[in-house]
């Protein structure tokens, strides 16, 4: 349902729809807010606001402005960064302002807003937008507190799956041993059946009406949850299963070659009839060489293995790759190993090839490990033709995958 009025002399939309709403100002400014009345995008001209559940904000922008500080740089001009607390605060603010202003102009000069020939409509969209009118950063401060109180850090999730419903399993990482991976800093277990159930309950009672943006997909973490041994993995996905309220979104998780070879096709076709519909496995590169310079667990062969065991049994697989790992020391035979690796995953329609740009993050040992072997980073245009000499190398025998850029900076949950 449209909505449209004015706010001193400027145009308004309001939108509702079955998983959020939203207002434009005369398209020059434009609010979302879930159905729960969080805080989900702020847009303005070629500056975007993103917020997430954990109350960070991501700030994007394109134009040549300094933004609110350090800024980093992708593929493209685009700049990003992830605000403060006392740099987001205002953002907060201002959307709920936007939304008082609007219910302001309902009350007061009804007659101005079409879109009152629904009046159930009429009457839910105000209500919902009182909601985002209360959502400010003192109401936003503490969401994000019982956001902490339920979850453990939500390290990463693919693209395709930020608006996800998380729910941990497991916390950390099964092996952590990637020199390149920042992500995870907790131990890593795996959640007792009764925590796992008080975990879901209370994510789902957390989430309420907000519930409705999120349906899309639950992904099951943290890191790899598939690590879980066969009949405790069973046993948490019952669970799960029991406690969401139905229907019961199609279930997403990550696995690694390491882990993911020791369980055949019976097992992911047990996983598969438990919901399990997608699963994302980190190849980085199909080079072993390289995959060990990385101290990454796993070989090419055993991901290629792992993702025809789960081909097989029809689930779909997202496949990614790091573009820039290894440095121009590794980059040929990077590329054609990981091609080739590809290429024998059987992959096709439905299944997804994820190109992620490498970031070497402060703290991790691939920098020192990379400096010491005098690996020399590739520069952006190297980077460019990296990727453009591995997706020319690469075939399907029908329809292909899709192709997707991953920029692990742009994620927030």
């Amino acid at each position: 349902m449209l909505f449209r009025g004015l706010l001193n002399g400027v145009p308004v939309t309001g939108s509702l729809k079955g998983t959020s709403l939203s207002l434009a100002e005369d398209e020059r400014f434009v609010v979302s807010w879930d159905l729960g009345g969080r805080l989900y995008s702020v847009w303005r001209f070629n500056h975007t606001w993103r917020r997430g559940l954990n109350g960070e904000v991501l700030y994007k922008w394109y134009d040549a402005g300094e933004g609110h500080g350090r800024v980093s740089r992708g593929y493209d001009d685009r700049r990003r960064q992830t605000l403060t607390r006392e740099q987001a605060a205002p953002v907060v603010d201002e959307a709920a302002r936007f939304a008082a202003r609007a219910l302001a102009s309902m009350r007061e000069a009804p007659g101005s807003w079409t879109g009152q020939g629904n009046p159930d409509a009429w009457r839910v969209f105000r209500q919902r937008l009182e909601a985002c009118a209360r959502f400010d950063s003192v109401a936003a401060d503490a969401d994000a507190a019982r956001f902490a109180g339920l979850y453990r850090p939500v390290g990463i999730l693919p693209p395709d799956q930020y608006l996800s419903v998380v729910l941990q399993a497991t916390e950390g990482c099964s092996f952590g041993s990637c020199t390149f991976c920042d992500l995870y800093h907790d131990r890593y277990r795996v959640k007792t059946t009764r925590e796992f159930a008080a975990h879901v309950s209370g994510v789902v009672e957390y989430l309420g009406e907000s519930i409705a943006l999120r349906r899309r997909s639950i992904f099951l973490g943290a890191a790899n949850a598939r690590a879980v041994p066969m009949p405790r993995l069973i046993e948490l996905l019952e669970t799960l299963r029991a406690t969401v309220p139905p229907p019961v979104p199609p279930l997403r998780a990550f696995v690694d070659a390491f882990t993911g070879v020791r369980k055949n096709a019976a097992d992911y076709r047990a996983l598969r009839d438990l919901g399990l519909g997608r699963v994302y496995i980190g190849l980085e590169s199909g080079h072993d060489p390289l995959l060990a310079f990385v101290r990454k667990p796993g070989t090419a062969g055993e991901a290629i293995e792992t993702v025809r065991a789960m081909k097989a049994v029809g689930l779909q697989v997202g496949v990614i790759v790091m573009i820039g790992l290894g440095g121009e020391a590794f980059s040929a035979a990077h590329v054609e190993d990981t091609a080739a690796a590809i290429n024998a995953m059987g992959l096709g329609e439905g299944d997804l090839v994820y190109f992620s740009d490498l970031v070497e993050v402060p703290g991790t040992a691939y920098p020192a490990i990379a400096r010491d072997a005098s690996v020399r980073p590739l520069d952006l245009s190297e980077r460019h033709a990296q990727l453009s000499a591995l997706r020319s190398r690469l075939s399907f025998a029908g329809r292909p995958p899709q192709f997707a850029r991953y920029d692990i900076r742009e994620f927030v949950y």
